[in-house]
């Protein structure tokens, strides 16, 4: 017998009604640093009754065969997504992709290099804990989190959950932050390149949360290499940066989207559907992967 929807990883039902037909199209789970399944999240989607969600796990797509079944039970659309780490002249960005098609080679082979990527990564910096004097068992992690691909999150949770730091906060700011003494550099696609790998794949690729010193000159490059959309709201986008944001977007022909950047049920104002995408922005991104300039 089926389960009610029970929100877990949400907030309870009184938005639910502000949020029927919207789509939040960045959400992620337990298949990479997301703390619940991807049935959960959909449960979730549904009880808020959202008419969409993209699962965009980093650099993988495995979460989306498992929350298919779930997504046609409650009647929410599950589209393909993913966000992929990448690069633009030397800084760190993340490219979202929706649509593609989830068995083409060359997008699947990219992945699989970043999860190799990542898998080393983890390893590494596994390694750097221990130097400091950290007791870190990867294989403890990795049977913890036995479907997901590993990232500092997880080292983190570890570091917490064995009572080496007091929170995950104190193990980022302690040692892996960006400039942490246990931190390890990502492997990362060029974000051309991953904006055409997305293309080619028949989907359609978008920024993600932009950073706030990103500016238009840069915004227009990757525009130029076939970016169709830009989040121009999300979870730490101040109101005069969206609508920087969405007036860049105006001016280049982006769609500008809108989503929760979901991770966990404890991080307030990032709920499934906290931050949604209106159905007419939804099409206008689905157009794109048609070749048509709504």
């Amino acid at each position: 017998m089926r389960r009610r929807p029970n929100n877990r990883p949400g907030r309870p039902s009184e938005r639910s009604r502000a949020r029927q037909g919207m789509a939040d199209l960045h959400i992620h789970t337990t298949h990479s640093d997301g703390a619940c399944s991807p049935c959960e999240v959909v449960v979730a989607a549904a009880r808020v009754r959202l008419s969409a969600i993209a699962i965009t796990d980093h650099d993988t797509t495995t979460g989306l065969a498992v929350a298919r079944p779930e997504a046609a039970h409650w009647g929410v659309e599950l589209i393909a997504g993913v966000e992929l780490t990448s690069e633009h002249r030397g800084r760190d960005l993340h490219i979202l992709g929706y649509f593609f098609r989830e068995d083409d080679g060359p997008l699947l082979a990219a992945m699989q290099r970043l999860c190799e990527g990542r898998a080393h990564r983890i390893e590494a910096m596994a390694d750097r804990l221990r130097e400091l004097g950290l007791s870190l068992d990867l294989e403890a992690v990795r049977r913890a989190y036995p479907r997901a691909v590993l990232g500092r999150r997880h080292l983190a949770d570890y570091l917490w959950k064995t009572g080496q730091v007091s929170g995950t906060r104190d193990a980022f700011a302690r040692y892996l932050g960006d400039r942490g003494p246990a931190c390890v550099e990502k492997t990362r696609l060029d974000a051309a390149q991953t904006i055409d790998l997305i293309h080619q794949a028949g989907g359609v690729a978008a920024l993600a949360h932009p950073p706030h010193d990103f500016g238009e000159s840069s915004i227009r490059g990757l525009a130029d290499a076939g970016l169709k959309a830009i989040e121009i709201e999300g979870p730490g986008c101040s109101t005069s940066l969206g609508r920087r944001l969405a007036e860049i977007a105006d001016r280049l022909g982006l769609v500008g989207l809108s989503g929760s950047d979901f991770h966990a049920a404890d991080r307030p104002g990032r709920w499934v559907g906290a931050i949604a995408t209106g159905p007419e922005v939804l099409e206008r991104l689905r157009a794109r992967t048609r070749g048509r300039l709504e």
